[in-house]
């Protein structure tokens, strides 16, 4: 008895086990188009930069981030306004942050990074900002001009 239910038991366990192993490789599965890339560009305030037949702007950053050496109560956030416009003229603004939810839309929560889709005519894109340079300083009366690095990539 005890022979038989131990065989029983390394039968099942042996068909779970195969079940459990089996992997698609790339080549099976549905078949999607081909998504692109473009990630770190910078985008100078004011200035458009292109990637993937878009055009971005920085249009604002409000900055209200606890300065390197300073001690605040919150760390504060970086609101950032990004003007995104395909060939055809179909554009849209996009707010995304970095830092504390409090002055910023939708109460996403503490962002590191933030990341929002955008559809413009038939296509769809996925921005993510990852960084809000110069970081607050209170030694430097004169920084230079806010910068955003932005990821961008097709849908």
């Amino acid at each position: 008895m005890m022979k038989s239910t131990c065989i029983t038991l390394f039968t099942g366990l042996l068909v779970a086990g195969c079940a459990h192993t089996e992997s698609l490789t790339s080549t099976e599965g549905p078949t999607t188009t081909a998504q692109q890339q473009t990630e770190g560009l910078v985008l100078p305030m004011q200035k458009p930069v292109a990637a993937l037949g878009l055009t971005l702007t920085l249009q604002k950053a409000d900055d209200s981030r606890c300065p390197l050496n300073a001690t605040c109560i919150r760390q504060g956030s970086v609101v950032t306004h990004l003007r995104v416009q395909d060939a055809q003229g179909n554009a849209a603004t996009k707010i995304l942050y970095l830092g504390d939810a409090l002055t910023a839309p939708e109460d996403r929560g503490v962002r590191e990074a933030d990341t929002v889709l955008v559809a413009l005519g038939s296509k769809s894109y996925r921005l993510v900002l990852t960084e809000v340079q110069p970081y607050p300083n209170t030694s430097d009366p004169n920084p230079p001009e806010k910068t955003a690095k932005v990821s961008v990539a097709t849908l």
